[in-house]
């Protein structure tokens, strides 16, 4: 894995894909990134970038507003050097990406699975017998991406094959075998994902603006 970045058309179609996924409006372009307007209690928007650019400097120096991150294709150290000191910058994640035909993965014996298609996106759930959710993901996909998204295997039901079987289930969704599939992985995800096939793109940095109380303790 390099230092970071992915071209523009294919950080727009998996922001576009996870906004399917998530039932939000789509990316609009903003500057030499995009723009997502998630209006939830933890996030009103956020600004995410493919690579490192002097946009992510002169956009931070405008943002005093915890809930609106930048988000970027870079290490986390290069993203905290584009970003005033008022800035804290996350671990980085991965943007990866998958391009063949999904292997088929039992769900282990003693769980049941349900799935949610309603085409442009959707959800598989797998409970145990006493209905305990055990693992849930999402999708979500268009003409240029489908998208993997919030891929959970709860802790108590972990290193039991359910990872391989959620991820399977998702996939036979893909329609399109032209279109990437695309996701971004937490450091622990990034194990189970690598050891399907996929493949490290990029590094993907997250920064909040911490208000001077924050910053102080």
């Amino acid at each position: 894995m390099g230092a970071g970045g992915i071209s523009p058309d294919l950080l727009r179609a998996w922001l576009a894909g996870r906004s399917l996924a998530r039932q939000l409006p789509s990316p609009v372009a903003a500057g030499s990134g995009f723009r997502v307007e998630t209006d939830s209690e933890a996030e009103l928007r956020r600004w995410v970038f493919p690579a490192g650019d002097p946009d992510i400097a002169r956009l931070a120096r405008i943002i005093a507003n915890p809930r609106e991150p930048i988000k970027a294709c870079i290490l986390a150290t290069d993203l905290a050097g584009f970003l005033p000191s008022q800035w804290d910058v996350q671990a980085s994640g991965y943007f990866m990406r998958f391009c063949d035909r999904p292997a088929a993965a039992p769900v282990p014996d003693g769980f049941v699975a349900r799935v949610e298609d309603r085409g442009a996106a959707g959800m598989v759930e797998i409970t145990d017998e006493a209905g305990e959710l055990a693992a849930r993901g999402f999708w979500g996909q268009d003409s240029d991406a489908f998208v993997y998204d919030r891929i959970v295997v709860e802790p108590g039901f972990r290193r039991c094959g359910l990872g391989r079987g959620l991820m399977g289930l998702i996939g036979q969704h893909w329609r399109d075998d032209t279109t990437p599939q695309l996701l971004v992985a937490t450091a622990e995800g990034r194990l189970l994902y690598h050891s399907l096939g996929w493949e490290v793109l990029s590094p993907y940095s997250t920064a909040f603006w911490r208000p001077v109380k924050e910053r102080a303790r």
